[in-house]
């Protein structure tokens, strides 16, 4: 029979660590109350590629570690991906959809690996895109699980997409 003393030794240092969790999750969130969705396009244009898959995370960008967990980007979920003339919107289960304008979106890539999943090389796809504050844009990027079939067509849109906004720009413009 186990001492009672352990048990509750136990229970205790259990609590502690939920509690210690709990509030290292909202200390994040209120460290990451600045940063603001892009605003969404007015109008969504044509789908020139989508996938269904599960979302996995948003991370910054040279941050791999650093989970953002503002807008609820830090939850895993089933999710839609649609790649537009305008931009990229991303439907989540249980969440509001986000709506990234083409300005917003930086490129689109495979991975190896995210903040906590790891797969077989180029098994996720990442989407990089930027998050508003008033101090500028905050590249981010998130991570899909997404099949390899439709991931090359969502990858090869998002690059046209951005490859058509840059063309779009004069070789004196700001990003």
């Amino acid at each position: 029979m186990i001492p009672p003393v352990a048990v509750t030794i136990t229970l205790i240092v259990l609590v502690a660590a939920l509690a210690g969790m709990v509030v290292s999750w909202r200390l994040r969130g209120r460290r990451q109350r600045g940063l603001a969705l892009p605003a969404a396009p007015e109008t969504e244009g044509a789908v020139r590629a989508e996938a269904d898959g599960l979302y996995l995370a948003t991370t910054f960008a040279g941050r791999p570690l650093d989970r953002v967990s503002a807008h609820a980007l830090g939850f895993r979920a089933r999710a839609h991906v649609a790649v537009t003339d305008t931009g990229v919107r991303v439907d989540r289960d249980g969440a509001t959809p986000l709506y990234l304008p083409a300005a917003s979106v930086t490129g689109a890539g495979t991975g190896t690996w995210t903040i906590d999943r790891t797969v077989e090389p180029g098994g996720l796809t990442v989407l990089a895109w930027s998050l508003d504050t008033d101090d500028g844009p905050v590249p981010v990027e998130s991570s899909f699980r997404i099949d390899p079939l439709p991931r090359a067509a969502l990858v090869a849109a998002v690059e046209e997409l951005v490859g058509i906004r840059s063309a779009a720009k004069g070789p004196h413009d700001d990003a």
